[in-house]
């Protein structure tokens, strides 16, 4: 039997289709099926929402994958928050949060990275990158990123929130700024358990993107 060439667009398709299902599972795993009556402690973003991808400059990101500045961030499970380089008061408090979370997450921490997105396009200084080292912080001063973030009223601040996303760039999750690190925890541990079958693609998906 004669199999006809597949093009380039069908191999992208069928490509992210293989990177995609194993997500899509642990959505519904963890929102759609439980074996216990424990709930979700963020907000559900739905319809979920897909930030688009772009070119970043990162400072730190440590913890992102290779490449992930040039392929809008994906690769792996995300805390992003959105402030100002000085990072005053508030933003340290957001920071302090997903730093806290990200280390309960124990083991399922290195699929964790936490970003913070600089909405004055200015660069935060030697102390703050030290005292929260990993974490990028991302120049989105003209980013589509920031105006996709949905907010719960007309009278909410993005700046208010942190907010969750899956390494294809799905935004699924929001959280209070002040939100519990044990509980907010609890959540990414849920997901990252309940996504163990595409675990082997995070941090791969930038070859796809390309």
């Amino acid at each position: 039997m004669k199999l006809w060439p597949l093009s380039p667009r069908t191999k992208f398709v069928l490509m992210f289709i293989l990177f995609a299902s194993p997500i899509a599972l642990s959505y519904l795993m963890f929102f759609f099926w439980s074996p216990s009556t424990t709930s979700n402690f963020g907000a559900l973003i739905r319809p979920v929402v897909t930030l688009p991808v772009e070119r970043f400059v990162v400072t730190d990101g440590a913890e992102l994958p290779p490449g992930a500045a040039d392929t809008g961030l994906r690769g792996k499970w995300l805390l992003v928050t959105v402030d100002g380089a000085g990072c005053q008061q508030a933003c340290q408090a957001k920071t302090y949060v997903m730093r806290q979370a990200r280390l309960v997450a124990g083991k399922e921490q290195d699929r964790i990275a936490r970003v913070v997105l600089l909405s004055d396009g200015q660069l935060p200084t030697a102390e703050t990158t030290r005292e929260y080292a990993g974490a990028a912080w991302v120049d989105a001063r003209n980013s589509a990123w920031i105006k996709a973030f949905p907010l719960p009223t007309a009278e909410s601040r993005v700046q208010d929130f942190i907010y969750a996303v899956d390494p294809m760039g799905h935004l699924f999750m929001r959280y209070p700024a002040d939100a519990d690190i044990k509980k907010l925890a609890a959540d990414l541990r849920r997901v990252l358990k309940a996504s163990q079958l595409g675990k082997e693609f995070e941090g791969k998906i930038e070859s796809v993107i390309k």
